[in-house]
């Protein structure tokens, strides 16, 4: 398949994101000079952004590579909450599938950014401990009631609580059960609970926690390590994230694809890019060295921009182009 012809199957694609939401704001402003009450930036806020992020980031970003996406998650009853359900809805994600859970936060990153694009702190408002009881069953019970007319799960674990081990077996278990492929970004901690699931993706560093090589896989290693972790998982593929060293692979053969090198480069969000986009090709039963290509060319797309971001109709156009 070529770039074109991936991204047209896109299009007709049903995914489901079942994973931990958060928003994202940005403080943007001009850094004036150095505090006298500490030796600290004094930054003159200048806007505001907010955005989806981690599983939402996810989900916006097959959005907007043209797939109908359903979410569910959990958020707080507050008003973080209420600005993320409505960012959301601006991608066309309703909140049917949202649960609010009032004792604990939405999780929320804040970032606080000086003179364009220099992030000067980050600021993380969260409750890491694990959904239980009602939230569970409610995140579980949805989760599977939207198996239903799905093509392709991904399971978005950001260690934020709301993705336990009874809800991966139990998402993995139903896909096998319904010939609908599952796919996870997920933490070293919970991947034994993953055995059965269609791919699993790591970042180079969590990859070297899983092998226990107390340190980052080496990208000449990458898909050596990609092989010995799908067999000790007992998964059907692995995917390594090697930030600007590129992507590995390994299922039935092992390969990889190297990075797109651009001149400005923000990695926050780009593994979520990369992650939405080899799900849906997934989806589409089209795992193949050509697909980690195009996941390239997205999250080469999206580092381009400051903070998380999704691939815009031009940069899809652009990379359909080649």
């Amino acid at each position: 398949m070529s770039f074109a012809e991936l991204l047209a199957s896109f299009q007709k694609t049903r995914a489901l994101v079942v994973g931990d939401i958060m928003l994202d704001e940005y403080v943007f402003g001009r850094a004036t000079r150095i505090s006298q009450e500490a030796p600290v930036m004094v930054v003159k806020q200048v806007s505001t952004r907010s955005v989806p992020g981690g599983a939402a980031n996810v989900a916006s970003n097959m959005v907007a590579m043209g797939a109908q996406t359903k979410m569910v998650g959990v958020l707080g009853h507050d008003a973080p909450g209420d600005t993320l359900v409505s960012a959301l809805a601006g991608w066309g994600i309703d909140e049917h599938n949202l649960i609010r859970d009032p004792s604990r936060p939405t999780t929320r990153k804040t970032r606080i950014v000086a003179n364009h694009a220099h992030q000067v702190l980050r600021i993380d408002h969260e409750a890491e401990a694990p959904i239980s009881g009602d939230v569970e069953s409610a995140v579980l019970d949805r989760a599977i009631a939207a198996m239903d007319s799905v093509d392709v799960v991904l399971i978005s674990d950001y260690t934020k609580g709301a993705v336990t081990p009874a809800i991966i077996e139990a998402i993995v278990s139903e896909g096998k059960k319904r010939s609908v492929p599952v796919v996870a970004n997920a933490k070293p901690k919970s991947l034994p609970n993953y055995r059965g699931a269609t791919l699993v993706s790591l970042n180079q560093y969590e990859a070297g926690d899983a092998l226990r090589l107390g340190r980052g896989v080496p990208h000449d290693q990458a898909e050596q390590a990609a092989s010995e972790l799908r067999e000790v998982l007992g998964v059907e593929c692995v995917l390594i994230t090697l930030g600007a060293g590129g992507i590995a692979a390994a299922a039935k053969e092992t390969f990889s694809v190297p990075a797109v090198i651009v001149e400005l480069y923000d990695e926050a969000g780009a593994g979520d890019t990369v992650i939405a986009t080899v799900a849906l090709g997934v989806g589409v039963n089209a795992f193949s060295q050509k697909l980690l290509h195009l996941a390239a060319q997205t999250a080469g797309s999206v580092v381009q921009k400051v903070g998380v971001a999704t691939p815009s109709k031009e940069d899809l156009a652009r990379i359909a182009a080649l």
